[in-house]
């Protein structure tokens, strides 16, 4: 059952695949639901399969913890695009089916319930990174603005034109599903820069630029504000 699952997860990564790419081309973003794809199959497969020895069992949670670890506090380039968001999802995805296996009874519904759980584990992961993008970027907001008050803006997400932002009204609207532009509507592709994700802009006028790739926010250039237009942002 978990190598059928296992061959269902990378039908649907490969298919996400093919519809990230067409919509971003130069984008490195269509590799991420391969990346996913890649590591919830070893963890689930190391976690059905290895025997169950102390070692082991300590090993593959404290290879998960690592994951979930990098995923949230790594920044800068990583070595594959888009790995912090990939190591966080995985991370997630890895814990229901780790803590089942290790401490369910053998009963007669146990198999059905962990076919269920792997099943759902991608869906959650995602869940777990659209949330967890909230708190992520409200640190990483508080750490590049160095005290300095700040307010975050998004985009509205006209095609083709930049902005125009709007401040964002709660928390909430950083989730990861919301927070996100695509190529030649977010910035996320080589092809075109049409808008962003999101932009900080601090008290002193410094206007930063939100990463998923870096995870962090980049400081926007003059000259990108002169072309851009974004040189009248406020925080009203």
């Amino acid at each position: 059952m978990i190598i059928a699952i296992v061959i269902f997860e990378l039908i649907a990564c490969f298919c996400l695949t093919v519809l990230i790419g067409i919509g971003n081309e130069g984008s490195g973003l269509f590799i991420a639901p391969l990346e996913v794809w890649f590591g919830c199959a070893v963890l689930q497969l190391s976690i059905h399969y290895l025997p169950r020895g102390p070692y082991i069992r300590y090993g593959l949670l404290s290879a998960v913890m690592l994951m979930l670890l990098a995923g949230v506090t790594l920044q800068g380039e990583p070595i594959v695009p888009y790995l912090h968001q990939a190591l966080l999802i995985t991370g997630v995805a890895a814990l229901p089916q780790f803590w089942w296996e290790r401490l369910s009874q053998q009963t007669k519904g146990r198999s059905f319930v962990l076919g269920l759980i792997v099943f759902l584990s991608l869906p959650l992961g995602f869940a777990a990174w659209v949330f967890g993008n909230i708190p992520i970027v409200k640190i990483k907001a508080w750490l590049v603005s160095r005290g300095d008050s700040y307010c975050i803006l998004l985009s509205e997400g006209h095609f083709r034109f930049s902005g125009p932002y709007h401040k964002a009204s709660n928390d909430w609207s950083l989730n990861g599903c919301n927070m996100f532009r695509s190529r030649g509507s977010g910035g996320s592709g080589d092809c075109c820069q049409w808008d962003f994700h999101a932009l900080l802009l601090t008290r002193n006028n410094e206007l930063f630029n939100w990463s998923y790739n870096y995870q962090h926010f980049e400081k926007v250039s003059e000259q990108t504000r002169r072309m851009m237009d974004l040189d009248n942002l406020t925080c009203r």
